[in-house]
Parts: structure tokens; sequence; C-alpha cells
């Protein structure tokens, strides 16, 4: 009997408290470490992946971009050569093809400007029999200066309205210069619609 009190008198051993709460903590600290560990690595994966989705799209932004430049080259050349075309046709059709009393147009040029619209006209002509008996030479005539502007206008309009039957090609506008000369020697000059004879300053 004795012995059995003994027994249940003597103390049970107690886990040290500390020791307890401080493997708790390394546990939890070490299980939050891997976690973010884990967590860390799978980030650089997606960012690895993104950034090379990131060049990957890129190199196909730049080669998108040096298609559409090549593109945009060819558009702007082949606009540039159907406006040329446009332009030699009309000029052809034009030339021997157009005449008034007075004028034949011998030869007529075209140029645009970067605006799209004609720049440059410069018609050359021959005189019609009547009035070759009133040209003394190098673009000068033996009549007014009313009835020579009057007789350049009337040729120039008459191109310029042939020239606005086909409305495909270059807009010819009041800033549209016009040079008009005979077998190369220049009458005159007609700018923002209004014609002057060479040395005209009015």
């Amino acid at each position: 009997m004795d012995e059995l009190t003994s027994s249940e008198i003597k103390p049970k051993p107690r886990l040290n408290v500390l020791a307890a709460i401080a493997l708790g903590i390394s546990v939890v600290a070490v299980s939050a470490s891997i976690y973010l560990f884990v967590q860390n690595s799978e980030l650089i994966n997606k960012t690895n992946q993104l950034s090379e989705k990131i060049a990957s799209l890129s190199e196909k932004n730049d080669a998108l971009q040096k298609a559409t430049d090549a593109q945009t080259a060819f558009n702007t050349e082949q606009e540039r050569y159907r406006k040329l075309t446009y332009l030699t046709a009309m000029a052809h059709d034009i030339e021997d093809g157009i005449v008034t009393d007075d004028f034949v147009v011998n030869k007529v040029r075209f140029s645009w400007g970067y605006d799209g619209n004609l720049s440059n006209v410069v018609i050359d002509v021959e005189n019609q029999p009547s009035l070759a008996l009133a040209y003394k030479s190098k673009g000068a005539y033996e009549l007014s200066d009313r009835e020579v502007r009057a007789k350049s206008d009337g040729i120039i309009k008459a191109v310029k309205d042939y020239y606005a039957t086909a409305s495909d090609g270059p807009a010819w506008n009041d800033s549209t210069f016009v040079q008009l000369t005979v077998q190369n020697y220049n009458i005159g000059e007609s700018t923002g619609g209004t014609f002057k004879l060479v040395g005209e300053t009015k």
C-alpha cells in the first residue's frame, strides 16, 4: 500500500513550454520559407514566360511594322506610277488634239506637287495659219497685249476643259502654275487663274 502511494505521488515529467513554443515557431517559419520559395519560383517562371511572350510579340510587331512600311512604300510608288501613266496618256491625247482658231497644242507637260494636285503645266503651241502671219518671233506677236492674252486664255481653257473630262488625275485648280510657249518661246504664265504675258507686271 505504501508503494502504491509512493508511486502515485511521483511527479510527471513536464515539457519545457518555451522549447515547445520555439519548436512550433521554427516549424511555422520553415513551412513559410518553403511556401515562399515555391511561390517565388513560380513567380520567376511566370515572369520569364511573360518576358519571352513580350519579346516574341515585340519581334512580331517589328516584323509587322516593317511589312506595313514596305506596303506603304509600295502603295506610294504605285500611286506615283499611276499618276505618271495617267498624265502621260492625257498629254498624248492633248498633243495635236486640242486646237483653237489660233493655236494647236504641240506638246504638254504635267507635274504634280506634294499635295497630289497639279503643280505645273507647260503647254507648247504651234500657230494656226491665220495667227502665223502676226507672229514676229520668240513668243512675240504683232497684236495688242489684250488680243494675245485672250488667245492664250482660249487655248489654256481648252486644255483645262479637256483635262477635266477625266476626274481620276491630279486636280488642276487655281494654284496650278501654267506656262504657255510657242515653239518653246515663252508667251506668258498663268498664276492663280490669271494669265500674264512675258514682261507684263500689272
